[in-house]
């Protein structure tokens, strides 16, 4: 007989096989195309014990999609972590190198994950939850890091905290990769970032 901490880990790793097969059905097949019969299949487990995880297929895409939009933040924010590392003083243009920017390695996959993220949550109410509790968690973690860049940047030099919040909550790089080679250039972008963000 399994003791409590044993049925708990085999559930974990349960879970988490079906949350690997989902992923890589999602990956292959695309959100639309997630079959769930498929990733119970890959998983090994019954369609059954995958609804009592998850409980539906909407429970199931949404803790998927949730987990590719918190690794697509994490590596957007790498840069922003090593900003902050030590105890240097800050200028304005090293933050700017560590602003997402609109083109770039990974930019255009990082643009449709989030785009297809947010695509879903608009009809999975799941989703939807889940998401504005770590976008507002997000929000808030930003804020204390511009105080912490405000703390290090040069005497009567401070950040504009709405403006920033809010161009880097509210842009949607897709309609931008749209515009192929009128699109916004990472360089007019730092310029708009350097004018908007400092201020006066």
């Amino acid at each position: 007989m399994l003791d409590v901490n044993d049925a708990q880990a085999q559930r974990l790793q349960s879970q988490q096989r079906i949350l690997d097969a989902a992923r890589a059905e999602v990956v292959a097949r695309g959100i639309l195309g997630m079959r769930v019969a498929a990733v119970a299949a890959s998983a090994g487990c019954s369609l059954t014990l995958m609804y009592r995880y998850f409980g539906s297929r909407e429970g199931l895409l949404a803790e998927v999609l949730l987990g590719l939009y918190e690794e697509s933040f994490a590596r957007q924010f790498q840069d922003t972590r090593r900003l902050l590392e030590g105890s240097n003083s800050i200028s304005v243009e090293d933050v700017l190198e560590c602003i997402p920017l609109p083109h770039g390695s990974g930019a255009s996959k990082e643009h449709s994950i989030r785009n297809q993220v947010l695509a879903v949550a608009s009809t999975n109410p799941i989703l939807r939850s889940r998401l504005s509790a770590s976008l507002r968690e997000k929000r808030q973690m930003l804020g204390t890091v511009l105080n912490q860049i405000d703390a290090r940047l040069p005497d009567g030099v401070s950040l504009d905290h709405e403006v920033f919040t809010t161009l880097i909550f509210n842009i949607n790089w897709i309609y931008n990769d749209l515009l192929g080679d009128i699109a916004t250039s990472n360089e007019q972008y730092r310029n708009l970032m350097r004018r908007l963000i400092v201020q006066n």
